[in-house]
């Protein structure tokens, strides 16, 4: 792939984003149909379009320990924390944004699959194979019919909506902000959105949390 090419995946409304570090070598798109052919009796075969499934994007690639010079994002990032983050977005059930600027992909998919596997030559190196599926909102059609009782029907395209439910998390003796946000988030940086989003129960001393308060995770 060309190494002007960009590949993100981006989440709760853009608030977690990864670019990866290492373009995938392979980049296979599943564009099939849903066409159904049947046989008529002195006509023979015909076919019934039907709309396309869901595009379907599987590739392989790696996160690397280290530099090298193939790497394309200089943000430097454990790469068990892109695992931790990706694990979490699965869960979620709730679509990622999928962007491959090579390939002219912008568009809301969900993660149906996501293997990995570290080796013993290369130890904190994570290789990966991931597939993606295009998620589309439901769209419901409306019909009015006016005075004539002429029926219309009116197309309505559903915006997706990838944004998180807050979550919450119950303290507990020990705990610290930054160890919250590294269980929760994979990042222990991201301290301060917790803090923010429980300032009014907190106070002004991030680190007096108490035993027992519930934290909205944004």
């Amino acid at each position: 792939m060309s190494i002007k090419y960009q590949i993100w995946f981006t989440w709760n409304a853009e608030r977690e984003k990864i670019r990866l570090p290492v373009l995938p070598e392979k980049f296979s798109i599943k564009n099939g149909s849903n066409n159904q052919s049947i046989d008529l009796t002195g006509l023979g075969e015909i076919t019934i379009m039907q709309s396309r499934p869901a595009l379907q994007f599987s590739f392989s690639s790696f996160f690397p320990a280290g530099y090298f010079p193939g790497i394309k994002s200089i943000i430097a990032v454990p790469p068990i924390l892109y695992i931790r983050m990706i694990e979490r977005w699965k869960k979620s059930k709730v679509p990622i944004h999928f962007i491959s600027t090579g390939n002219y992909i912008n568009l809301y998919c969900t993660i149906e699959s996501f293997n990995y596997s570290e080796s013993g030559g290369d130890v904190g190196t994570f290789s990966y194979d991931i597939t993606l599926k295009e998620y589309r909102e439901v769209s419901l059609k409306a019909v009015s019919v006016d005075s004539s009782l002429i029926a219309t029907v009116q197309n309505t395209t559903a915006r997706v909506d990838n944004t998180s439910t807050p979550k919450t998390y119950t303290v507990k003796k020990g705990d610290c902000l930054y160890n919250i946000a590294k269980s929760v988030y994979g990042d222990g940086a991201k301290y301060s959105s917790i803090y923010t989003a429980n300032k009014s129960m907190i106070g002004s001393n991030p680190n007096l949390i108490r035993p027992g308060q519930v934290l909205k995770i944004p």
